[in-house]
């Protein structure tokens, strides 16, 4: 049996296969959705930097 914790509120989740955990990562809907309002709010976001020619080709 392997165990995780929920990405929102760190409740310990045990199962033996993903499919055992509708939700995973998280341990319900509404952990899940708002992981998701997070994204849409931008409070999570991927960055990466920016190069010498993205630089170069914006308009200013």
């Amino acid at each position: 049996m392997s165990k995780i914790k929920c990405r929102n509120c760190d409740k310990e989740l045990f199962y033996n296969s993903i499919s055992d955990i509708p939700t995973f990562p998280f341990c319900s809907e509404r952990c899940k959705l708002i992981d998701l309002g997070s994204w849409f709010d931008e409070k999570r976001r991927i960055e990466e930097p920016i190069t010498n020619d993205q630089l170069e080709n914006t308009d200013t």
